[in-house]
Formats: structure tokens, sequence, C-alpha cells
């Protein structure tokens, strides 16, 4: 008796050491709107791995971050199509990908004002940085990555 106490004690130690741990390097966030569908429906919760750096994050990753990189935003989750340098005119870059024939001088942040990732919702018709919902995004404005 004395043994599978110690045993079932034992256990649930462990097991709450690995949902701490697993806690410090995902997160559960709500993806409020349909922008990411059909990839992620609306309403829904979805898991967020802790944010590597830039090197880590490929083109076409489904990021988490703070618009404009002010915390005080909603977190947004969109993809990232492509990094741009400062000054970047990424709209020329991503010719046949934009809304009908855009133009730099139609996007809100287009000559890019900073480097950063380009984004978009998958159900969205436009660019974030077309829209003005957000610059480019910094890494560092990054929170975590989606995980599938």
């Amino acid at each position: 008796m004395k043994r599978e106490l110690l045993i079932a004690g034992g256990g649930f130690v462990l097991i709450c050491g690995l949902l701490y741990g697993l806690s410090l390097v995902v997160a559960i966030h709500h993806v409020p709107t349909g922008s990411m569908e059909p990839t992620i429906e609306r309403d829904s919760r979805i898991v967020v791995s802790e944010w590597g750096s830039h090197e880590d994050l490929e083109s076409g990753e489904i990021i988490v971050f703070h618009a404009d990189g002010n915390e005080s935003n909603r977190l947004v989750v969109h993809r990232a199509v492509t990094y741009v340098s400062e000054g970047d005119d990424w709209v020329a870059a991503l010719e046949g990908n934009t809304t009908d024939s855009l133009t730099c001088a139609e996007a809100v942040h287009c000559p890019a004002p900073n480097e950063g990732y380009i984004t978009k919702g998958d159900s969205n018709p436009s660019y974030d940085q077309e829209t003005g919902l957000s610059r480019p995004v910094e890494p560092q404005w990054i929170t975590g990555t989606y995980w599938r």
C-alpha cells in the first residue's frame, strides 16, 4: 500500500513537472476572427510555441505578433509571407501575389518603413502592410509561431 502511494505520488509530481515545463515553451491563444480560415477557424484556440529567432523562421509560417510592436494592441495571428529590408518596394517583389494591380504608392506601408515580415491572413484579400494593420513585423514583435 505504501509503495503504491509513493508510485502514485511520484507520478503526480512527474506529470505536474512536465506540464509546468511545457507551459514555459507553449501558450494557448484565441483566434477571434476568420482571417486565417480555412487553416485556423474563427474562435479557435491554438497552441503557440515559443519564438526562437529570425533565422529559424521560414516564409509561409504562421506567426503571432503585436501589430506595430505595441504590446497594448491585440495579438495578430497571420502568415509571414516574406522578409523585406527598410526602403524595399515589397509590392513589386510580390508581383503576381498582390491584390489586383496594386502599386507601392497605394499601400499604406510601402516602401517598407522598417525591415521585417510582410504578413497576411489566409482569407484576407490584402496584406497587413497594404491596409495599415501593421508596419512590416520586426522579429522582436513576434511572440511565437503556430504549432500544429
